[in-house]
């Protein structure tokens, strides 16, 4: 009986010390880490989303761009990270969903995070100079299978989710075709429109070169189509069945955070991702405002590293 009181009453000063501290936090600026190179959609959203959630909690939140190793680098960091809420990371399908399946050293799982909540999903399209003459993706298989090699995709890192979706291209078309990676899609996109490279599977980077006609779209790789871009067919109804790869955006906590600063911070952004300038902005580059509960986010992230796993030992990638 005297231990079983005493269970009690620490596990109530642990709810009250953690009560007390969600009611003063945040009490000085947020660390928000983007395991990804600045300029693409991982940055973009975590600077948008970091400056309306700060107003709302009365703290700046500081975005640090940590790239390297597909995303480890910075996902470890917050890994390690005291659990105060004061360290934060806008995780993507990479660096959480990709890595988690293909590295047994990237060193940490699901378990060491505590998702806060979904906040994007951005289709990922096949975009192609719009020089080339296909205008399908049949007429794209055909034209590649005439020039075995011939052809490059630029792709953001190996082993993030544009990269995994270039492999399952390749090997669900049966072509042959060179693939450049590079250090974030922004950059994959820039040597693209440069003519270095002839084609590519990515998401937001590519929007404007799109609408001023540089590159066409010619399928999303998703279930179903998007609504941002209705006319562009999916890789399943260009004859790829079975095709549905997603970039999605996840906040994350280290695993042990307090559930009253997660809930504060839930609060904060499901607010932020409702308001309709948010929508717009994130509309605009054909990416859809997104948020959940934390149970909701963690179900879905590891929904992904299952799908990931699968669609990997399906193509056959391996470590870099």
């Amino acid at each position: 009986m005297r231990l079983r009181s005493f269970l009690l009453l620490a596990l109530g000063a642990l709810a009250a010390v953690g009560a007390a501290r969600a009611e003063t936090y945040p009490a000085r600026p947020i660390k928000l880490i983007v395991p990804i190179a600045a300029g693409g959609p991982t940055d973009t959203v975590a600077r948008l989303l970091g400056a309306h959630v700060g107003d709302l909690l009365g703290q700046p939140i500081v975005v640090e761009n940590r790239p390297g190793a597909s995303g480890m680098i910075g996902m470890q960091a917050v890994q390690r990270a005291a659990p105060d809420g004061y360290t934060l990371v806008m995780g993507n399908a990479g660096a959480i969903g990709v890595d988690m399946a293909l590295y047994k050293d990237a060193q940490y799982g699901p378990d060491d995070f505590a998702p806060i909540s979904l906040v994007m999903t951005v289709p990922i399209m096949l975009v192609v100079r719009a020089e080339l003459p296909a205008r399908t993706v049949p007429e794209l298989i055909a034209y590649m299978k005439a020039r075995p090699g011939k052809l490059a995709f630029a792709s953001s890192a190996y082993g993030q989710t544009p990269y995994i979706a270039t492999e399952l291209f390749r090997q669900q078309a049966g072509v042959e075709a060179v693939v450049v990676p590079f250090k974030g899609a922004a950059p994959a996109a820039q040597d693209l429109v440069a003519g270095n490279t002839q084609l590519m599977l990515d998401s937001t980077p590519t929007i404007p070169f799109i609408k001023a006609g540089t590159l066409r779209a010619l399928a999303v790789c998703s279930a179903a189509r998007t609504p941002l871009m209705p006319d562009v067919p999916t890789m399943a109804e260009a004859g790829l069945d079975g095709f549905d790869i997603t970039s999605w955006y996840v906040v994350l906590a280290p695993a042990g955070t307090s559930r009253p600063i997660i809930d504060r911070l839930n609060r904060a952004i499901v607010t932020v991702m409702a308001r309709p300038d948010v929508n717009q902005t994130l509309a605009a580059m054909n990416a859809d405002a997104v948020s959940s509960t934390p149970e909701a986010a963690d179900a879905y992230v590891r929904a992904q590293i299952a799908h990931y796993r699968e669609i990997i030992e399906r193509t056959g990638i391996k470590p870099e």
